[in-house]
């Protein structure tokens, strides 16, 4: 580590034993001063930045302290091998350090008001209490017209610095113990733990973080969401900011863009269970239906703010790990039951809830577009929470992948995975939806009973279903073939032999389904079922795509039915009997 000595302004290196040093916290101008620019002192003495490093040494100097660490200089920044080291450390080095002096160069002093005032803090410490406590759906006490007023003019003023919208300055609030803030004249005005309820308002960190709390026990997405109104001069370094805040360590590839952002996120997945970094929500001008699982920046976790974690884990036997199919899953995806309006959907509980509406607990809506393949979908607010009243919701007990990384064609891929798809329906009078089963089971979309086409040319299914009385159920095999849709229906006990694999081939299926005689009806006491094609649209996208559907319609025999079969049948003998000359 580098750092500036404040009497004499040169600099040392320490590799262990660091004495105690102070830190600046600032945004960058447009004349900083270099490491190579302090080699002539009275060249840099003409920039600006020199100002703020003079005044850092200045107070260090006042306050006992020998040593100071400036970012500007005491980096060597043509060295992107020590570059990387400092991204990587700084985090530690802010934490390490006895102070940090906080400048804010656009920010002077009202002399009229006093930030640290009791009567101040007190209205945002009780505003930040109503606002975390669950509050049953009902609004906080309005508040007065002198608190208002408060509010307006410290957004107006303090809130405005630029010191509180630059990424980089996040992590050097969160890290030192010991923060004091100046304005631009170098006046001290009040330290973090004195501001610390104004603080957490403007920036939406914890007050408890801000005290000195663990980050350890604040959910991920909620961290993110601390960055979510802050920007960064170089894309890469919305990423590289947060590795601390994060404990993560990882290489600086500048060049890499927004890809900086994935891979902190799968940083973060490799290091923590925390479902909560997939709690984030697109903007509502992204129009897009399917994405992946991936953030495209901590822009999209600003409604993650008050995440914390429910009382009840859902997810706490369920296993994850990154791969190259995407984020891999067992026993966690599963479908809902009992709603009406998400019936037959997937979706991924995250654990966590709003700490202002516990009932509604955060999930991923899911879509199948290919062999236990899924994507995300519909990633809006409203359609990212679900009552927490559904947790009897199956699990799906195999190994499923969710997609982490997305082409440009990625939602094209999707919706066509759909295009000429094949689904099934019937009444749930007569069947239980709870006992189906399909073979191959990775082509079958089972809680819609649709059999996904994955844009093949070629492809068949064998879909079971039992009655909901003690009655035998039915099976329908279907294959598609050339543009050809066959299909038969059988009852579940008398389905041919030959059908009962899942390693066939379409051109086997079609041969065998071309040998019977009659498949679009199947007897089986006291029910007779038949089934009937049509065109529908499959999703409701609303954008047209098609596919079969195979509608079984079920009734009851009668015994005047087989009173007329019988007849029917003796008639069709004696016909076959009868010599014509």
């Amino acid at each position: 580590m580098r750092l500036l000595h404040c009497e004499t302004l040169t600099f040392e290196d320490f590799v262990q034993d660091i004495p105690p040093y102070a830190i600046l916290s600032h945004t960058w101008g447009d004349q900083e001063v270099s490491l190579g620019d302090m080699d002539n002192r009275d060249a840099a003495s003409q920039l600006d930045g020199y100002e703020k490093i003079a005044a850092t040494c200045r107070i260090a100097r006042e306050q006992g302290l020998d040593y100071a660490w400036v970012d500007t200089c005491c980096i060597d920044k043509s060295s992107s091998a020590e570059l990387s080291e400092a991204i990587n450390s700084m985090f530690a080095w802010y934490r390490n350090a006895t102070t940090c002096y906080a400048w804010l160069s656009d920010y002077a002093q009202d002399a009229a008001f006093n930030l640290t005032e009791e009567v101040v803090l007190a209205s945002f410490e009780s505003r930040e209490a109503a606002t975390e406590q669950d509050r049953a759906f009902s609004d906080p006490p309005p508040l007065t017209s002198k608190e208002l007023d408060m509010r307006n003019h410290i957004g107006q003023t303090l809130g405005k610095c630029r010191w509180f919208s630059r990424g980089w300055t996040l992590q050097e609030l969160i890290a030192p113990k010991h923060v004091e803030f100046y304005d631009r004249d170098w006046k001290c005005f009040g330290s973090k733990a004195q501001l610390a309820p104004i603080l957490s308002w403007i920036t939406g960190v914890d007050t408890g973080v801000l005290k000195g709390g663990s980050l350890d026990q604040v959910l991920v997405g909620r961290r993110m969401s601390w960055a979510a109104n802050r920007q960064t001069r170089r894309i890469e370094d919305m990423a590289y900011c947060l590795l601390g805040i994060f404990d993560i360590n990882m290489p600086l590839l500048y060049g890499e863009g927004e890809k900086a952002f994935t891979r902190l996120q799968e940083e973060i997945i490799r290091s923590s269970n925390d479902l909560s970094i997939f709690a984030w929500t697109a903007a509502l001008k992204d129009k897009r239906a399917f994405r992946s699982l991936w953030a495209s920046s901590p822009n999209e976790f600003k409604s993650c703010q008050f995440l914390v974690k429910p009382a009840l884990e859902w997810n706490g036997r369920g296993e994850y790990s990154i791969t190259s199919r995407g984020l891999r899953t067992t026993d966690m995806i599963r479908t809902v039951r009992g709603n009406a309006s998400r019936k037959g959907s997937y979706f991924l509980p995250l654990d966590c809830v709003d700490a202002r509406q516990k009932k509604d607990i955060r999930f991923v809506s899911l879509e199948q577009y290919g062999p236990s393949l899924f994507a995300r979908r519909k990633p809006w607010l409203y359609d990212t929470v679900v009552d927490i009243d559904v947790s009897q919701a199956s699990r799906l007990p195999q190994a499923q992948y969710i997609c982490c990384r997305e082409s440009p064609d990625f939602e094209a891929m999707v919706r066509t995975s759909r295009v000429g798809s094949v689904q099934i329906d019937f009444s749930l009078e007569v069947f239980d939806e709870t006992s189906v089963t399909a073979q191959p089971e990775t082509d079958w979309d089972l809680r819609n009973s649709i059999l996904l086409s994955y844009r093949r040319r070629h492809f068949w299914g064998c879909w079971r279903i039992r009655t909901v009385s003690d009655d035998p159920g039915v099976c329908v095999v279907c294959v598609q073939s050339d543009g050809w849709l066959l299909y038969g229906i059988f009852s579940w006990e008398n389905l041919p032999p030959a059908m009962d694999q899942s390693d066939l081939l379409p051109s086997q299926v079609a041969d065998m389904l071309q040998e019977l005689p009659v498949r679009t009806s199947v007897r089986c006491h006291p029910w007779c079922h038949t089934v009937e094609l049509s065109e529908h649209e499959i999703d409701d996208s609303g954008d047209g795509i098609t596919g079969t559907l195979l509608r079984i319609k079920s009734r009851k025999a009668t015994s005047m039915d087989d009173g007329r079969t019988t007849v029917k049948t003796r008639l069709q003998r004696l016909f076959k009997k009868k010599t014509w000359p």
